[in-house]
Order: structure tokens, then sequence, then C-alpha cells
């Protein structure tokens, strides 16, 4: 990138003097952890993800597509860790270090790492825009939106997510070339004694240009990072307002006629849910799209963030690992599939399905009027994410004896699995 950037040689050497005198101190103590953060965060990383995916894959989990985008995401996510971890393995001094083999997966690594983290982001995002399109058919059935909630739609999405995914690292992926050096002086790590060691690098291509190596990094630092991260933010936000206005819709029609706090608490719970993804993600990703943009722009960046590589690393293992937790505390229909999985007993009799204690049943006035709330507010139940059907298992658990067929009907019009 040196010679792209049409600065001299010194001005490479000001720079790395610069950040290594302001970043050195604190990335060598971190270096120093980095170790066994890293292991710890992939092994257990990859086991969350593979849960994940056997519990998704459940009968019951199947019937959601938008578990489609969760089990995408936790391939990418497993995928990537599993990778990493092989990767720092093999360090300087591993047997493996000079041979072919460790060059090819090495080559592979460099394309398929940030080919799956940068679609690990991109379904997050076609999946929150789907959602809005779903809700925003729902509560507005007369605006001539197609059919979202549905496989087609989903597969659709996730086949988008990886044309754009391709299309924004193919510049990375033609970036490098294993290039034969032949044999090495080397004065340490290798075998018997040797001094000399067959010497493979990743280099570029002949076609590659100063024109590519900008092109290159813009692309990336916009497609895979900065574009996603805003697009997720602006759907999020319309997400969070969706759930704001449905709730309010919620207590002016049904006011006095739910227990206390069973509609607004979960409307909380699924708005600090959304919060914490968006947080998530822009704490994860977007320093990295700023500094892989500032690279195009400066290119002596590119010597802060060769020194701060393993703090990067770290941000993207725990966006990878972050997501069985998100999906626990987001659904109990999650929680108790995965409960089943595992073979753990699940109590049935004194909670209901999201761990809550019972409550006592109701008089058949309160039937009444939570059948008139649910009729008069298809919309705001149909707004109301994932973790409102842990409110109408409740409704159904307290009605369930001498229910007329109509709330029973309009109960089961009201739920909605886990995404």
């Amino acid at each position: 990138m040196a010679t792209c950037s049409g600065l001299n040689q010194s001005v490479f050497d000001e720079a790395r003097n610069y950040y290594t005198e302001l970043l050195g101190d604190y990335v060598s103590a971190y270096n120093v952890v980095h170790v066994y953060i890293y292991q710890v965060l992939c092994v257990i990383g990859v086991l969350a993800n593979i849960s994940i995916i056997l519990v998704l894959l459940r009968p019951v989990m199947r019937k959601n597509p938008f578990n489609l985008f969760l089990i995408a995401i936790a391939v990418c996510d497993m995928t990537l860790m599993a990778s990493y971890f092989v990767y720092k393995q093999v360090e300087l001094c591993h047997p493996w270090y000079f041979s072919y083999s460790w060059i090819v997966f090495t080559h592979a690594y460099a394309v398929l790492s940030v080919f799956v983290h940068s679609l690990s982001l991109w379904l997050t995002v076609v999946m929150a825009v789907l959602r809005f399109l779903v809700l925003k058919g729902s509560s507005a059935p007369r605006s001539g939106l197609p059919k979202m909630n549905s496989f087609r739609a989903a597969t659709v999405s996730i086949i988008i997510a990886v044309v754009l995914t391709f299309l924004g690292s193919a510049p990375n992926m033609l970036r490098y070339q294993i290039k034969d050096e032949g044999l090495r002086k080397v004065t340490m790590c290798t075998r018997n004694g040797s001094t000399y060691a067959q010497f493979y690098t990743l280099g570029q291509p002949s076609f590659w240009s100063c024109s590519w190596e900008r092109f290159s990094f813009w692309t990336v630092g916009l497609m895979l990072k900065i574009i996603p991260c805003v697009v997720l933010s602006i759907f999020m936000t319309l997400l969070v307002q969706m759930l704001m206005e449905a709730k309010e819709r919620r207590n002016r029609l049904c006011r006095g006629s739910m227990p206390a706090g069973s509609g607004k608490s979960q409307a909380e719970r699924t708005t600090s849910m959304l919060t914490v993804i968006v947080a998530v993600f822009l704490i994860t990703e977007l320093p990295q799209g700023i500094l892989v943009f500032a690279t195009g722009v400066q290119p002596t960046v590119q010597i802060a963030m060769k020194i701060l590589g393993n703090v990067i690393d770290l941000l993207s293992l725990v966006n990878s690992s972050v997501n069985f937790i998100l999906c626990a505390m987001m659904s109990h229909l999650f929680r108790r599939q995965f409960l089943l999985t595992f073979g753990i007993c699940c109590p049935q009799t004194s909670e209901n399905v999201s761990g809550a204690q019972m409550q006592p049943p109701r008089k058949r006035k309160f039937l009444i009027k939570t059948k008139f709330c649910l009729k008069h507010e298809k919309s705001s139940s149909a707004i109301q994410l994932s973790n409102d059907n842990e409110l109408c298992a409740q409704e159904s658990l307290l009605t369930n004896s001498n229910k007329p067929n109509g709330l029973k009907k309009d109960v089961d019009n009201g739920k909605s699995m886990m995404h």
C-alpha cells in the first residue's frame, strides 16, 4: 500500500512510530491475555452456535421462516470462530508453518473469514428489513405489500444477502495469490536443525495495481461494514417505534382488562432486546468499518489496523459468540426447546411457558374483555415480536377451560414464534 499511496517510505516510518507510541503499550498489555481469551471465546462460541442450529432444527422451530436466518448466521459464526482457532494455533515455530498445505489454509482463511463474517452481518440486516415489512403488512393489510412471512421470502432474502456479500468481498478474493519463494535461510523453527526451508507467501497477482488496492479497501469498508450497520440501525429503530406504538394502542383499548404489567413488560423487554442487538453490531462492526474506510482516505491508518489486529479480532469473536445469549434472552420458546433438546426437565405444572408463576383463573368478565381487546388489536398483536407469544400463551393457559371457540381462535391468531 505504501507504493500506491503516493507517500514515500519516510512518511510511513513516521506514522509507524506515532501509532506505536500511541497504542503500543495498551495493545501489548492486551496481547498477553488475548491468547487465552480467543481460545475460550472460540470453543464456547462454536458449541453455542451448534446448540442454536440443533434447537432451531427441531420440528416446532422449523415452522417459523425467520429461524432460517438464525441458522444461517450460526453457521457463519461457527465457521469463522473454528477457522480462526485453527489459524492461531500455527505460529512461526509450528512444524506446519513452512508447509504448502498451511499456506493453502492461510489463503482460504484470508478469503473465507471476510466472506462469512460479512455474510453474518448482511443476514442480520435483511432479516431486520424483512421483519419490518412483515409487521408493516400486518398493521396495514391494504398496503399492497406481498406476503413476506413465508419461507419463500426468507429464502430470497438470504440469497440477496449472499449476493451482496459476494459483491463486497470479491476484490478481497482476487487480492491474494500463493507464491513460491524457494528455499530461504531460516535460523530457527526448522526440522532437524536445518538452516533452509521451502518458503511460501501470499502475494498479489500480476494484474493487481494501485487502483485495485484502493478499490478493495473502499469496497470492504462501505459494502461490508458501514452500509449494513447504517441500514440495520435504521430498520431496528423503525421496529422499536412500531413496538412502542403497538404498546400504546393496546394500553388504550385494553386498560384494566389485562393482568398488571403483562403487556407492558413484554413490550419493554422486546424493545430492550432490539436495543442490545443494535448495540452489539454497532460496537463490534462500525469501528472496523471506520478503520477500513479511513485507510482508503489516509493509507497510513493501515499501520494502526495492524497494531490493533488482536483487538479487532476480539470484536469479531464477541459478535459471533453472543447470539446464543440473545436468543435465550429474547425467546422463551428457544429456552424451552434448548432444555428439551439436551434432556433437561422442564417444569410444566406450576409455571407457564415463560418461566413466570401462573396467575389464578379469572372471572368470565375478564374473558369477555380479553376477547374484545384481541379482536380490536389484531394489528397490535401482529406487530409484537417473538416475546408476545409469552403473553398469548399465558392467556391461553388462564382460559383453557370453558373457553368459547371464537376466543380460542383469536388467541391462537395472536401467537407468534421466535425470530
